[in-house]
């Protein structure tokens, strides 16, 4: 255990801590620094700027720091307090249902104390406290109580709720707020409880790897949702008294027209995370119950992985090497939202970067940074489309460029043009399978010879949630998935199926990887494609020469112990073997 000073109990007006440690509390919150970094809890970074703001006037106590700029997670903290000071962690069912010895502590005082009063007896009170390095807290309710202090840790946040739950300390009714005055509105919104709220909010999507947070008005009250893995998630009901308040935060954070409310509007704000500023895009949508507000997490410090590291098999990646080995030409991304193009197409950028070639890339938004690529980030409002933006790319003597997605018939002759003209163009294409891709590029009136001519390949994928590694458990085949993955009756198999542990929130998933169907063009599809074949056609031939359809790829995976029957089934429901 780090020797910082806590210890379980205080009795009225105690001594200094016998054991010599330090009394004053910055001392021991650099002493918790240090053992964060030493655990690798903290990053270099992090660990030089929760020093740094350890001495700015008007100290604020660590653990609300170090969630406040997003160094740490909630969660982690609440772990790393209790091992360095001994302090055990409050447990949920411990929460009083409401106010413990509220004669001597007020719910104002809590507030400002950061304490949260469990239960009381004769002989002890025992606080959750969310800062336990500050030696004044414990002898000051000893005092107030006239008994001896036991303490339990309880996170920033954790407390906020408790107290708001306990004390009725809400967030102003921003109900009460007149439209008309602005100025008033901006101030509810600016108030602190609507700004924690707001940051919590962040914060919970942060830990939760969520790629979206979805503030749903509804007539009675605000629904809170987090898309964890491709599915949604509902995490908290918020009062209606702070729906109007907490949008108008979202949308100054955002930079948006807080007096419109019958219009979308779009924008972009940041939010600290463990030390690095990540982007949100915002976008609000009117309602019949006041405005639907989603914020979209684009995180640009995600590591972007090699084509193994998504999910791709070895044939599948071979495949994609030669699509993207050529030195011009079209490479083709197809899937529905969501289901992980741009990542794919990051990780090809990955490969193929290096001081040889000139990338550039023209996106809406730029998702990934990645160092030694040109990226362009896209803005149809004021006339920088794709097409409009790849014009002036291809003046700019790329080697490759990528194109976020092909929307229209203009940009997809640009790129076709491009890739005739020596240039490697890889994009994204909304078609359900690969064969698909070539009749969508004909309907947005690309000559079938043109295509057979740029066309290197196409993939087309889905995203399946990953099986929790710490929980998935082997399970017994029954007929009905003897059936699905047309095994004999004598084939020996076990599957493995979702169970929930705290490592994977209970979902029994954690991650997710890539089914694909990989179609790399030869001399007769070439040849079909010419010919104007339809999407069947394309597809027979794709599969004669081994293209695995994606239905058969997530049977695969399934079959591998990598997800489950159920979860293929979901995310592929209705497509061909």
């Amino acid at each position: 255990m780090l020797t910082i000073w806590a210890a379980k109990t205080r009795p009225l007006r105690s001594a200094p801590d016998r054991r010599g440690a330090p009394r004053d509390p910055r001392d021991a919150a650099r002493a918790f620094v240090a053992f964060l970094a030493e655990r690798d809890a903290l990053d270099p970074a992090g660990h030089g700027r929760a020093l740094a703001a350890l001495d700015l006037p008007g100290r604020r106590p660590l653990p609300v720091l170090l969630v406040e700029l997003g160094l740490i997670h909630e969660a982690t903290l609440a772990t790393a307090l209790s091992e360095a000071t001994g302090l055990p962690i409050l447990s949920p069912d411990a929460v009083p249902p409401g106010p413990v010895l509220a004669e001597a502590l007020s719910g104002d005082y809590c507030a400002r104390a950061r304490v949260l009063p469990v239960s009381a007896g004769p002989d002890r009170l025992t606080v959750a406290v969310v800062d336990p390095f500050d030696p004044e807290i414990p002898e000051a309710l000893a005092h107030l109580a006239d008994r001896p202090v036991e303490r339990r840790l309880i996170g920033p946040g954790t407390f906020e709720r408790a107290h708001r739950a306990i004390y009725g300390d809400a967030a102003p009714d921003a109900d009460g707020v007149i439209d008309d005055d602005l100025a008033q509105l901006q101030d509810v919104a600016s108030q602190a409880p609507i700004v924690r709220l707001a940051a919590r909010l962040v914060r919970k999507a942060f830990e939760l790897s969520a790629s979206d947070i979805h503030l749903e008005a509804e007539e009675g009250d605000l629904r809170v949702r987090y898309r964890v893995d491709g599915v949604l998630i509902e995490a908290e009901r918020l009062a209606k008294s702070v729906q109007l308040a907490l949008t108008t935060r979202i949308k100054i954070q955002a930079g948006l027209n807080i007096a419109e409310r019958r219009l979308p509007q779009d924008g972009r704000m940041k939010a600290p995370d463990r030390g690095q500023e990540v982007d949100i895009r915002v976008s609000t949508l009117p309602t019949a119950h006041g405005e639907s507000v989603v914020l979209r997490v684009l995180d640009g410090s995600r590591r972007v992985d090699d084509f193994a590291g998504l999910g791709f098999g070895a044939p599948a990646i071979a495949r994609i090497q030669a699509m993207i080995s050529r030195p011009n030409g079209l490479v083709l991304v197809t899937g529905p939202t969501g289901s992980g193009k741009t990542t794919t197409l990051y990780a090809a950028l990955k490969r193929l970067n290096g001081p040889h070639l000139k990338i550039v890339t023209v996106e809406d938004p730029v998702e990934y940074r990645m160092a030694g690529v040109n990226q362009v980030q896209a803005h149809p409002g004021i006339g920088l489309d794709f097409a409009a933006a790849l014009r002036s790319i291809l003046r700019q003597d790329p080697d490759v460029v990528m194109i976020g997605e092909i929307r229209d018939g203009e940009t997809a002759r640009i790129a076709v043009q491009a890739s005739l003209t020596g240039h490697l163009v890889v994009s994204t294409l909304h078609t359900n399978s690969a064969a698909a891709a070539v009749t969508r590029l004909m309907d947005m009136g690309i000559e079938p010879y043109l295509i057979a001519a740029t066309l290197n390949g196409v993939v087309a994928q889905r995203l399946v949630r990953r099986l929790c590694e710490a929980c998935s458990a082997p399970a017994p085949v029954t007929a009905r998935e003897r059936l699905s993955l047309r095994l004999p009756d004598s084939a020996a198999i076990t599957l493995r199926q979702p169970c929930g542990c705290p490592a994977c929130n209970g979902t029994g998933y954690r991650g997710r990887l890539v089914v694909s169907e990989v179609m790399l063009l030869d001399g007769v599809l070439r040849g079909l494609i010419a010919d104007r074949a339809g999407e069947r056609a394309i597809a027979a031939r794709a599969r004669a020469e081994g293209v695995v359809p994606l239905a058969e790829n997530g049977r695969a995976l399934a079959a591998a112990g990598q997800t489950s029957l159920d979860e293929v089934g979901r995310v592929l429901e209705g497509l061909d073997a």
